[in-house]
This record gives C-alpha cells, sequence and structure tokens, in this order.
C-alpha cells in the first residue's frame, strides 16, 4: 500500500494461527553456545523502524524494547558468557550483569547472570487485532476461508472469485502444507504450548531465560514458554505439557501465580531453518511468504520488505531464503 498499489485482505480467522500464540521475542544471541542469530545486524534495525512506524499508522504500542536476563548454570557458562562479552561479533549484545533487579528474592538464582541488549518484545496478538481493525475498516479484509479452487489464470493474471490481481501472496504459516502450489516446499514444523500466568506485583521489567522464557506482557500477565513437539501436529493443548511447564515454573518462581490460560499452536519452519520467499515456477502470479519459524518477529520485517522489492523493484530475495534453492 505504501508503494501505491492495492491489496485485499484473507483471513479465515484461525484459531491455531502461530502468531497469535507467540512471545514475539527479537533475541540477537540464542543458544548454549551464545552465538548471534542469522543476519540480526540486519534485522534488528529494520524491526525496530518498521514496528514504530506501524505503532504511528495504527495508533496502539506494541514494539517493547527489553533486555533479556539470562540465568547461567555453572562456572563453565559464567565463563563462557564472559568470553562472549570480549568476542568482537556478539560483544555488543551481551553484558556482564550481576543485578537480579526486580526479579530478586522472586525466583531461584543461578550461578551467575548475563544480559542481553538490543532485544525487544513484539505483542503480536495485538499487532494483529489492530491490523485487522484497519484493513477492516478500509474495507480490505475478507474474514473467510481461502478457497484455493476459485483460483484462476488468464492473460498474466490471476482471479479469485469477484478479485482481479497481479499477484496472490500465500502468507498461510504451518496450513501452506496443504496449499496445491507451494505445499511440496520442505516445511518442516512444530508444535509449541505455552501458558499465560498472572503473577501480582512482580513488576518484572525484562525479558527472563530461565529453564523457561518469562516475559512480561500486561496487567501483571506473563508469556511462560515454550515447549516442541514433532509428532503429535495439532493445535490442542495438552495436559502432558501443561504439567510440564508448570514443574518447570514451579522451580523457578517462588511467589505465587495464577495459570490465567494454555494454548497451543504450529511453529512454520523449513528444513534449513530458514524463511521461504519467492514466485511460483510455473505461475509467476502467484507468491509465498512462509516459513518464518520461532524469529518471525525479527525475521518477518526485513524479508517482507525484500519481497516488496523483489515484486516491484526486480531487486533479488537473499538466496538462503528464496525457494530457488530447493529448485536446484
Amino acid at each position: 500500500m505504501e508503494k501505491g498499489k492495492t491489496v485485499q485482505v484473507f483471513d479465515n480467522n484461525y484459531f491455531g494461527c502461530s502468531s497469535k500464540v507467540a512471545a514475539g521475542i527479537i533475541n540477537p544471541v540464542t543458544g548454549r553456545r551464545i552465538v548471534k542469530g542469522w543476519l540480526i545486524d540486519e534485522l534488528i534495525p529494520v524491526a525496530k523502524t518498521f514496528y514504530e512506524r506501524l505503532e504511528k499508522l495504527l495508533e496502539q504500542k506494541f514494539y517493547h524494547p527489553k533486555n533479556v536476563l539470562r540465568v547461567l548454570f555453572s562456572i563453565k557458562e559464567e565463563n563462557l558468557w564472559l568470553e562472549k562479552t570480549g568476542d568482537a561479533l556478539v560483544e555488543k549484545y551481551v553484558l556482564e550483569s550481576n543485578d537480579y533487579g526486580l526479579f530478586k528474592n522472586k525466583i531461584t538464582e543461578g550461578e551467575a547472570l548475563g544480559e542481553v541488549q538490543y532485544s525487544a518484545q513484539i505483542d503480536m496478538p495485538l499487532l494483529l487485532e489492530k491490523s485487522k481493525e484497519y484493513f477492516s475498516n478500509k474495507k480490505l479484509m475478507n474474514v473467510e476461508l481461502f478457497d484455493y479452487k476459485q483460483v484462476k489464470f488468464e492473460n498474466e493474471k490471476v482471479f479469485y472469485k469477484n478479485v482481479a490481481a497481479e499477484k496472490i501472496i500465500f502468507c498461510e504459516g504451518h496450513q501452506g502444507r496443504s496449499n496445491p502450489w507451494f505445499g511440496n516446499l520442505p516445511f518442516e514444523v512444530a508444535k509449541g504450548e505455552v501458558l499465560f500466568v498472572k503473577i501480582p506485583n512482580a513488576n518484572f521489567d525484562k525479558i527472563l531465560k530461565h529453564k523457561l522464557f518469562i516475559v512480561p506482557l500486561q496487567n501483571d500477565i506473563y508469556w511462560i514458554g515454550s515447549t516442541y513437539e514433532w509428532d503429535k501436529l495439532d493445535e490442542l493443548p495438552t495436559e502432558k505439557e501443561k504439567q510440564s511447564l508448570i514443574k518447570k515454573l514451579d522451580k523457578i518462581l517462588t511467589v505465587p501465580y495464577e495459570i490465567v490460560d494454555h494454548l497451543a499452536a504450529i511453529r512454520p519452519s523449513s528444513t534449513d531453518r530458514r524463511p521461504l520467499l519467492g514466485l511460483h515456477p510455473e505461475h509467476a502470479c502467484l507468491g509465498i511468504v512462509n516459513g518464518m519459524g520461532t524469529k518471525g518477529a525479527s525475521l518477518a520485517p526485513y524479508f517482507v520488505n525484500q519481497f516488496v522489492a523483489f515484486l516491484l523493484e526486480e531487486k533479488s530475495i537473499n538466496q538462503d531464503a528464496s525457494i530457488e534453492r530447493f529448485a536446484k
């Protein structure tokens, strides 16, 4: 729209949409080896600019810069963290820290602490809700199940029911596996379950990475997660994983909490953990933007921007994200 194009959005209001369940964390360094995320130096400034611009457009705050406080559980982990604070690749993001701050006396402490800066949390459910309102107010939102059989091709255009378009872009999450044009791409999906809990007057102001993530939301509500399941892939929360999350949370928190909700969703990713962007090899009027996985909050602004430039300005897509990498 900013580039002068008209759009129509079709959204089936899918209850198992992973973005509705996600914590929306942007975390520059990850893993036990404390490595910098793929392209993170480029991703973070683009994400910050994008979300702040979107906040002004939608008149709603949902981008929350928050450091990640990481609990270290051994001398070995502490030594590695201290080593990383002097590593040119990641030193910009990692800080030495001994201050539990508002977590003090409310959680079990580890051997040491590390802190990650330039991280953030995006309120994804709120972003989706306000985006839907925005498109609805402009009469651009169609809340309905998309019927693949109604897609017709004619003279380099694509038609869906009574809509004629230059392109249809499929952004379907794990449901993309059922897409008749893109379902053959190597999706690799994982089910995740999370808790939403109320911790009265805890006032945690940072994201905590303990045995679980504890992510501050609004009104004393915290996102607790997450689990991974690769076999039983449905969007239904299970008692088994709920109890697993509770057991871990009980070992972390030393203050009372109340479970507010328990949700599950399926994360869309690919076998090489890179996005899936591009046009169909036979039907160039069909495109896909998918496969953002657990890092969607940081990946999406950068790669959607790149995809728009590819569509409208004939610029290239990063070869590690282009679906053409699977055509070889």
